[in-house]
């Protein structure tokens, strides 16, 4: 487990200094310690295989490629998926964040109208959790939102994006007006 965690970290350290080969390599190495480790304890160890696919995803669309940037990020989703059906309080943030991915990862295979559907399945997932805390997931909303934009201009639906780009109101706006 702890070479597991420090080849993520030191993915992350070669990736900060655009070292993004070495980068996906230690990725990869990490991904390997940690599916053997789930498959002796699927419990204490899938979160974090799916973090690091999740950077995998990153890593990868760093180098363009794509197509496995796509595998490892819906690798990761669908054990999002399952870790909310244990716990949707401590993962469903996990997966937001991984379905917004997703439609970047759709969007760079030219898969508009498919990245279109996981941005939005990402801005539903981001609008339950700014109801519950507004504080913590309106910035990430409003990324989303964001984002969407770009998903419909590139399905050239430039009409829609003022009318669906809209987002919850908030409870305590406070935070993010300037005084």
């Amino acid at each position: 487990m702890k070479t597991a965690r420090f080849l993520g970290w030191i993915a992350f350290h070669l990736d900060f200094i655009g070292r993004f080969i070495e980068a996906r390599d230690c990725d990869s190495d990490a991904i390997l310690l940690w599916r053997s480790l789930v498959a002796e304890n699927p419990d204490s160890y899938t979160p974090d295989l799916a973090r690091q696919l999740r950077s995998l995803g990153v890593r990868l669309s760093n180098l363009n490629r794509h197509e496995e940037s796509l595998g490892a990020t819906e690798e990761s989703i669908t054990l999002h998926q399952s870790l909310v059906e244990k716990n949707s309080a401590s993962y469903t943030p996990d997966l937001a964040l991984q379905l917004g991915s997703l439609g970047i990862r759709l969007s760079n295979l030219n898969r508009h109208e498919e990245s279109l559907g996981a941005t939005e399945d990402s801005i539903t997932l981001y609008r339950s959790l700014v109801e519950k805390n507004p504080a913590s997931h309106t910035p990430d909303l409003a990324l989303q939102l964001g984002s969407l934009g770009i998903r419909l201009s590139n399905l050239n639906r430039h009409e829609e994006i003022g009318m669906r780009n809209r987002w919850v109101p908030l409870k305590n706006p406070s935070p993010y007006t300037d005084h």
